[in-house]
């Protein structure tokens, strides 16, 4: 393993306590391998962008699956939150905006 990739599975390790702990007790080590086999192809097919390209993906799905996860567990699907997310910005925006 490169250095480069070493740590960029250890960033991502740590990017993983976003995750509920019962999916990180379970899936942890299975996803610290794929990511590691994504960014080793990625980089060896693309450079430089096939790691970004890793990372842009690894954020989006960090994003859908954390925050759904998170709000399941609280007993809010994830449109809902959505929503509640958006009609607090557009309180704010309206409340804060200067005109």
């Amino acid at each position: 393993m490169t250095p480069s990739l070493r740590w960029n599975c250890r960033f991502y390790a740590t990017l993983l306590i976003l995750y509920p702990s019962a999916l990180r007790r379970q899936f942890s080590d299975e996803m610290i391998e794929v990511f590691a086999d994504q960014m080793r192809d990625a980089c060896e097919r693309d450079g430089w962008a096939g790691g970004i390209s890793v990372w842009r993906c690894v954020a989006g799905e960090a994003l859908r699956t954390a925050l759904a996860s998170h709000l399941q567990i609280i007993g809010i699907s994830f449109v809902s939150g959505l929503t509640a997310f958006g009609l607090l910005c557009t309180f704010f925006w309206a409340t804060f905006a200067r005109h």
